[in-house]
């Protein structure tokens, strides 16, 4: 019908690129160029830190999951093209798969580590996406932009081979996962994770991560312990089954977060906790 509005369309755009960046500007406007109705698709962009296929993977899914109306779709990529140390024939890289959960939304991602793992138990549909893994450098703009927008233009067919959701790796629970503008690391472990593992409140841990060991307590939140003490809580990531972080609480970013305690590890480095004797 003439004239009538048609869904409002969130899409989330998220990137190892720099916050607020030439390459964001290009792929925004690539997507705006292949949309319908660009006026009618709301584009956030979320920066990443690079190479990180651990933060794609976990801001994907607090997005993805999280309550909305309308059509939501993310949009994400960190490939580092880590398979192997030799030249790559017209950077080839990893191929762009396209997930849809059980809440409708919609997932373009490059299938690189653990892309799709923190979202496993929610797809109902998995399939390759027709795109070039080759032939250009910045893929994120020059090829992909295209087939997200034809898809939320309506068009299935950049969507080809069903693949099998098993084949998803699982994302391990002692890793660390994002870290956060205040320095809080939030890792792969869920409360119910740590739970089973028989920590409770109170009880003293040493929490060992990347070549540093420090002294903490499983607590009820960041604030319910003393300035300076390192909090292993349930944080403000995961919904109803949240993700445990280290909170080093702190007044001021002058301080030393934990962050910066355990020297800013990447996403994706081990830890471990023990128990205190």
């Amino acid at each position: 019908m003439a004239g009538q509005r048609r869904e409002a369309v969130i899409l989330h755009v998220i990137c190892d690129y720099t916050p607020n960046g030439l390459e964001f500007g290009e792929i925004s406007s690539r997507l705006q160029y292949h949309l319908d109705d660009p006026h009618g698709v709301r584009i956030h962009p979320t920066s990443v830190p690079p190479l990180d296929t651990m933060a794609i993977g976990f801001v994907t899914a607090q997005y993805a999951l999280a309550p909305h109306e309308g059509k939501l779709v993310t949009y994400g990529n960190a490939a580092p093209r880590r398979g192997d140390s030799r030249a790559r024939q017209a950077n080839v890289g990893a191929g762009l798969k396209y997930a849809r959960l059980d809440n409708g939304v919609e997932i373009f991602n490059v299938y690189s580590e653990f892309a799709f793992g923190f979202l496993k138990d929610r797809i109902v549909e998995l399939r390759d996406v027709d795109a070039p893994t080759a032939g250009s450098q910045f893929r994120s703009r020059d090829f992909f932009p295209e087939r997200v927008a034809r898809l939320i233009n309506g068009d299935r067919s950049v969507l080809t081979t069903k693949l099998a959701i098993d084949d998803i790796p699982d994302i391990p629970s002692n890793l660390v996962a994002w870290t956060d503008g205040f320095g809080n690391i939030k890792t792969t472990m869920r409360l119910s994770q740590l739970r089973r593992q028989g920590w409770s409140v109170g009880q003293k841990l040493q929490v060992i991560l990347n070549g540093v060991s420090m002294l903490g307590v499983v607590s009820e939140g960041g604030f319910t312990v003393d300035r300076g003490v390192l909090a292993v809580n349930a944080g403000s990531s995961g919904y109803d089954d949240p993700f445990i972080e280290l909170f080093l609480r702190v007044h001021h970013m002058s301080e030393k977060t934990a962050a910066v305690r355990f020297d800013f590890p990447p996403g994706g480095t081990e830890l471990e906790f023990k128990p205190v004797e």
